[in-house]
């Protein structure tokens, strides 16, 4: 029998983990896409030499003319906080040559993200779910209010990389546990769900900022929201599956019964027989990643799926990091940009049901790459259609990105799933690392950088089987 025969599928024991779980994600969101506002455009102007009396008004300049032919590079500016209150750009002077600087901000906040996922999946693994959630709780915590101390940028990227490295790890483990509790009937609408609570995060980050300008302020708003979360470590509980793969059965007894008592449901007669359970982690042989790429088969699909993975992490946070780049009011950019979330997944759950995952995932992917692509042509006297493209753009890879996780795992089969799907999530973040500099990339060179991405759209599912 399968714990969820024990236990229930779904109830109030579950239900506790997954209501945990939603929130963190939400306010997860919140400290992850905070950089938009912490790091948003201020207008400055460069503070002139004494023997210069000349006014000049706010307009982004980073020279200073000195003659009829000749200008020197400005070292010092002011900014116009009248609208925007002071961000970090005001902060640390993180403009001109020194603006590639916000990029580095919001990559550091991923590379926390990407190591995060590989220590503490091992991590979780050794010691179990519980105490490592509450171990990453507790970095991201003590890092996001010691950056309220900072006083230098390089204080201020080093701690963000904690930020996330706690928060990652948490919201990781976390989701493997309600996926370890949950039975199969219910995991997949489970999973999915789960998923929202960033969209929710995305729409009502826009309120905090609006309200909370000052990115001391909006910061410490943020901090204090992680606090709550400690009074749900009484009710969370290990895994049982882990317990299960441990040999801890007197534990693991105590706690199917108390999970029965909160689901009320009868305790079975057999649940002292513990090993009539199944331990699937014992029975199956995962491969490793080396030996999924030597079958011909599997290496072409993984190769085709890393690659997606890695294109929609990339244009997802490209899309959603530089709202402020668009035209109008950078709030109501990103408010529109995290309610695109809503449909986006809405239009995935009908997609699948009607025209399957791979058509649906194809589809995203074609008419995001057309979107992001029509960005390069766009004459500069059309600002709604830079925006309208873009939110196109989102949408697209919203949905396609979501899709991804379901898609992953059931176009591989189970001996080489673990491999491949953390495969996939890996190069993601390398993707999402990358992303904060297309913004750089393309005020420096003004390539059309987004063409490429469009190439293997149509490529992703040849030689596969239709699932």
């Amino acid at each position: 029998m399968d714990f969820s025969e024990v236990v229930g599928s779904f109830g109030r024991w579950q239900l506790r983990v997954f209501i945990f779980l939603a929130f963190f994600n939400v306010v997860g969101m919140w400290q992850n896409f905070s950089i938009v506002f912490l790091a948003a455009n201020v207008p400055f102007r460069c503070v002139q030499p004494p023997h210069h009396n000349a006014s000049f008004s706010f307009g982004d300049s980073c020279q200073v003319v000195e003659g009829p032919n000749s200008s020197v590079p400005c070292t010092r500016w002011e900014y116009d906080t009248s609208h925007t209150s002071q961000t970090i750009v005001s902060e640390w002077d993180l403009v001109c040559e020194r603006e590639w600087l916000v990029s580095l901000a919001k990559s550091s906040y991923m590379v926390g993200f990407l190591l995060s996922v590989i220590v503490f999946g091992q991590i979780s693994d050794c010691i179990g779910r519980y105490p490592t959630i509450v171990m990453c709780y507790a970095i991201a915590c003590v890092s996001m209010f010691l950056s309220l101390l900072s006083n230098s940028f390089v204080m201020f990227i080093v701690l963000r990389f904690f930020h996330a490295f706690g928060r990652a790890g948490a919201a990781t483990v976390a989701y493997v546990l309600i996926m370890e509790m949950v039975g199969p009937r219910h995991q997949a609408e489970v999973g999915i769900a789960v998923q929202l609570g960033w969209s929710v995060g995305f729409v009502t980050l826009v309120a905090v900022a609006w309200f909370f300008r000052h990115w001391f302020w909006l910061q410490l708003v943020i901090s204090v929201s992680f606090l709550p979360f400690v009074l749900f470590f009484g009710l969370i509980p290990e895994s049982p599956r882990w317990l299960l793969t441990q040999g801890k059965f007197a534990k693991l007894e105590r706690l199917l019964r108390k999970a029965c008592a909160i689901n009320k449901r009868q305790v079975k007669d057999d649940i002292t027989d513990l090993a009539k359970l199944k331990n699937e982690d014992e029975v199956k042989k995962t491969a490793t990643m080396i030996e999924v790429l030597k079958m011909p088969k599997m290496r072409k699909r993984t190769i085709y799926m890393i690659y997606m993975w890695f294109v929609n992490a990339f244009l997802y946070y490209a899309l959603s990091y530089n709202t402020n780049d668009l035209a109008g009011s950078p709030y109501l950019n990103f408010f529109v940009a995290g309610l695109l979330e809503f449909p986006s997944y809405a239009f995935v759950f009908w997609g699948i049901k009607r025209w399957g995952r791979r058509s649906t995932l194809v589809s995203c992917m074609a008419v995001g790459a057309a979107a992001t692509a029509a960005l390069v042509f766009v004459p500069p006297d059309f600002p709604w259609l830079v925006n309208t493209f873009a939110m196109v753009g989102k949408f697209c890879f919203t949905g396609s990105f979501g899709l991804l996780y379901l898609y992953t795992t059931e176009v591989f089969p189970t001996s080489v799933r673990n491999a491949t799907l953390g495969s996939c999530s890996m190069c993601a973040r390398i993707g999402s690392i990358l992303a904060p500099f297309l913004r750089d990339l393309v005020s420096n060179t003004e390539a059309p950088v987004a063409l490429g991405q469009s190439l293997a759209t149509f490529r992703i599912t040849r030689d596969q089987s239709a699932l």
